[in-house]
């Protein structure tokens, strides 16, 4: 009886420990998504001594695109952005957009993928590396994307090791580099990068 007993005590905590795990969310991908409907700028500016500009980029609305003007450091709203195709970067969680290829199959924004390069040196751009966005984008997937997910306290952690460049919608080059996910209070998707004009090849 004691035994018949103990495997039925068994067998329902196995069952709760399988129902548990099934309906936990998976914090590596649950996490990123836990933002609100936002309201209010979306992207503010300030200046970079030496030239260029810093964004603070609040892209924390699950389901929606922030839309970037990188050559004016601004937002355009959904309309603007697609009326004119004056946008160059798109930002959606984690998730960042060029305005072309396979996000955009009108624009003519282009990007290269520089690792281990020296931001503050770089003054012109080469004449080759540059491609317009793919399917899974070109700063989610090549080298390993812009950032890496640290499972110990399951945060999105910037590449210092790579930065980019961008061919503008208007024609002009810049150089960018990523460099936070976070804001100060912790939220997620209010994403900061730095951005300043080059030389064109």
């Amino acid at each position: 009886m004691a035994s018949n007993w103990s495997c039925d005590v068994r067998a329902i905590f196995l069952f709760s420990c399988v129902v548990l795990v099934a309906c936990a969310p998976d914090l590596r991908k649950d996490h990123p998504f836990d933002g609100q409907t936002t309201t209010g700028p979306l992207v503010t500016s300030e200046p970079v001594e030496g030239g260029g500009k810093k964004l603070f980029i609040d892209a924390t609305n699950k389901m929606s695109q922030v839309y970037v003007d990188l050559d004016e450091g601004r937002e355009m709203k959904p309309e603007e952005a697609f009326s004119t195709s004056g946008w160059d970067l798109a930002f959606k969680r984690f998730d960042v957009f060029a305005n072309s290829g396979a996000s955009s199959p009108d624009g003519v924004v282009e990007v290269a993928v520089i690792k281990d390069g020296d931001y503050a040196s770089l003054t012109q751009a080469p004449a080759t590396g540059f491609a317009v966005d793919t399917p899974n984008r070109l700063f989610n997937e090549p080298e390993g994307g812009w950032y890496v997910y640290d499972l110990s306290v399951h945060r999105l952690v910037v590449r210092a090791d790579l930065m980019y460049l961008v061919k503008t919608s208007a024609g002009a080059y810049l150089k960018l580099r990523m460099l936070d996910y976070y804001d100060a209070a912790g939220t997620p998707a209010s994403i900061t990068l730095e951005y300043a004009p080059i030389a064109a090849p």
